[in-house]
């Protein structure tokens, strides 16, 4: 389950600034406005100086509030650990506190603008599942699946930075966004006549299969690239990351070509945190040298 899958429901947020700027593309030729929506950054050209990601500098599109965002984050944290079997206890408890409070204290050291308004929680899902993920405004699961996988603390660290990654970058918000701008621009070409539906359904499928893939594959290598920091700043070796991201890899099945996938493929996430490394080694000396 992803920490991201928020409904369409929830993204009616944000839609009356959309629907303003979407009215003025009612003059676009509709397959035009298909064509742009499955194979140009239209988003970006939406959103040019929106927001910016940090370490990375990334500009980015989000029409969601930070406010916004952590209302949801908290909503979406009761319900997915509704009815979950949560640790309160124990060594796995007390693993996933310790390094989860480092890794929060990094993040707020790093990027305090985002992670400084973080509440942060650290809940311990007992489930086979191998699985971690964190909610906006710092709400995190981890299984114990995963710390059956991440065996020492340097591992747990490179996942829980990871995840962090995520809510810093804000990808939550941005792939709501993204959905809202797909959906409003789905329901004007609709509602123009020129084309079927079953034209546009189509469209938006291909979209799903290849669009918002190259965009989940570009999110998760930014939040390798920050969460790598993450975890180095807190004290952990930065270089179990490139290790532990191939025993991930070699855990499911046959992998399908890099370009259908959500995740980048195991050469090029190692090839990408091996460039990163000796930043990454820098960091982790500073951080040693001070303690932590």
């Amino acid at each position: 389950m992803s920490a991201y899958d928020f409904t369409i429901e929830q993204n009616r947020l944000a839609r009356p600034r959309l629907r303003s700027g979407l009215a003025r593309l009612a003059t676009v030729p509709v397959f035009g406005l298909l064509f742009a929506l499955l194979f140009t950054p239209l988003f970006t050209l939406v959103a040019t100086g929106c927001a910016t990601v940090p370490e990375t500098g990334r500009r980015q599109f989000v029409m969601i509030s930070p406010a916004q965002e952590v209302q949801l984050g908290e909503a979406a944290f009761a319900e997915m650990l509704g009815g979950a079997k949560t640790l309160t206890s124990g060594p796995d408890f007390e693993r996933v506190q310790r390094v989860g409070q480092r890794i929060a204290q990094a993040s707020v050291r790093r990027y305090p603008q985002s992670a400084g308004v973080f509440e942060w929680q650290f809940a311990v899902i007992d489930t086979p599942e191998v699985n971690a993920w964190m909610l906006p405004g710092g709400k995190s699961g981890v299984n114990t699946g995963l710390l059956r996988v991440a065996t020492s603390d340097d591992e747990l660290a490179i996942v829980m930075g990871h995840e962090a990654a995520h809510a810093i970058a804000r990808h939550g918000a941005e792939r709501m966004s993204r959905s809202m701008v797909a959906q409003i621009a789905a329901e004007a070409a609709s509602a123009s006549g020129e084309v079927s539906d079953d034209v546009i359904e189509g469209v938006l499928v291909g979209y799903g299969a290849l669009g918002e893939t190259a965009f989940s594959r570009s999110e998760e290598s930014e939040a390798d690239h920050i969460g790598l920091i993450i975890a180095a700043d807190a004290g952990y070796d930065p270089r179990s990351a490139i290790s532990f991201w191939r025993k991930m890899g070699s855990l499911g099945g046959a992998a399908q070509p890099e370009f259908l996938s959500t995740h980048p493929s195991d050469e090029t996430r190692a090839a990408r945190l091996e460039a990163l490394m000796p930043q990454a080694l820098a960091i982790y000396e500073n951080a040693r040298r001070a303690g932590r």
